[in-house]
C-alpha cells in the first residue's frame, strides 16, 4: 500500500531524514522505533503532505504522492494522528469527533461511524457533551484517533500514541489499535517505546539519526545486541555507554 524509497528532508541546514526507504503492506502494523529526534514525526509528516520531500519517493497504492497537499491525501485515505494530539479544547467531544467528517457528504455513515467511534472508546460517550480541553491526556488521545477515524481511512498514521499516557491507558489505546487491524486498517505508528510498539506491529523499522540503522519481523529484533546498537547508534560488540 505504501512505499518510501530514499527519503531525504531537511529544515534549512538541519538534516532530518537521510535516504530513509520503508513499505507497508494492505492490513500490516508497521511500527517505526527509535529514540527521541531520530527522525520519526519528520517521516510521517512528510508522508501526510505536511513536510515537503527534498528527495525520493512516497507512493499510496502505487501512485506518487511526494508533495500532494495534506487536505487531498486526506481524500485519499490517509489520515494523521499527530504528537501532542491537536485537539481544540474549546470545542466539545462531539465537535471534535465530527471535524474528521467535514469532506463527507453521507450523513447517515457518518452517524453510524460516530456509534462506532464511540463504542471504541466508551469514556467518550460518558464525556460526549464536554469541552475537550477537560479530558485527561488518555481520553483526548482516544479522541484524536476517533477523530481520524471519522475520516474512513485506509492509511492511518499513529505519532507516539502512548506517549506521556499512564500503562493502563495505554493498553486501552492499543487495543483498539488491534480492533482497527483485525477490521482490515493498514496501520504505520511511530514510537519511543520499544516494548509497546514490537508487541503490536507485524514489523519493525529502527531509525536512528535519520536513517533506518534496522528492520524485520518485530518478533526477531527486541531484546539482541544488533538491535540495541541500531536503536541506541553504538557497535554492537561494544554496547551502550
Amino acid at each position: 500500500m505504501l512505499t518510501i524509497t530514499d527519503l531525504h528532508v531537511s529544515y534549512g541546514n538541519i538534516v532530518a531524514l537521510r535516504g530513509v526507504s520503508l513499505e507497508l503492506a494492505e492490513g500490516e502494523i508497521v511500527a517505526v522505533i527509535g529514540p527521541n529526534g531520530a527522525g520519526k514525526s519528520t517521516l510521517l509528516l512528510t508522508v501526510a503532505g505536511v513536510v515537503r520531500a527534498k528527495q525520493g519517493e512516497v507512493r499510496l497504492g502505487g501512485a506518487s504522492v511526494l508533495g500532494v497537499a495534506p487536505e487531498v491525501l486526506a481524500s485519499r485515505g490517509v489520515a494523521l494522528v499527530p504528537e501532542g494530539r491537536h485537539i481544540f479544547g474549546s470545542l466539545t467531544v462531539a465537535e471534535n469527533i465530527a471535524l474528521g467528517a467535514t469532506t463527507r457528504r453521507d450523513r447517515q455513515a457518518v452517524v453510524a461511524d460516530i456509534e462506532r467511534a464511540l463504542d471504541m472508546f466508551p469514556i467518550l460517550r460518558e464525556r460526549y457533551r464536554q469541552r475537550a480541553g477537560k479530558l485527561s491526556g488518555g481520553e483526548q488521545q482516544m479522541l484524536a484517533i476517533a477523530r481520524a477515524l471519522l475520516a474512513r481511512p485506509k492509511l492511518l498514521l499513529l505519532d507516539e500514541p502512548s506517549l506521556g499516557l499512564a500503562p493502563l491507558i495505554v493498553r486501552q489505546v492499543y487495543d483498539a489499535i488491534f480492533e482497527l487491524k483485525r477490521q482490515g486498517m493498514t496501520i504505520l505508528v511511530v514510537e519511543q517505546s520499544v516494548h509497546r510498539a514490537v508487541a503490536a506491529a507485524d514489523r519493525a523499522y529502527v531509525m536512528n539519526s535519520g536513517q533506518i540503522t534496522m528492520s524485520g519481523r518485530s518478533s526477531e529484533l527486541h531484546g539482541t545486541a544488533a538491535f540495541d546498537a541500531a536503536y541506541f547508534g553504538v557497535d554492537a560488540g561494544k554496547g551502550a555507554r
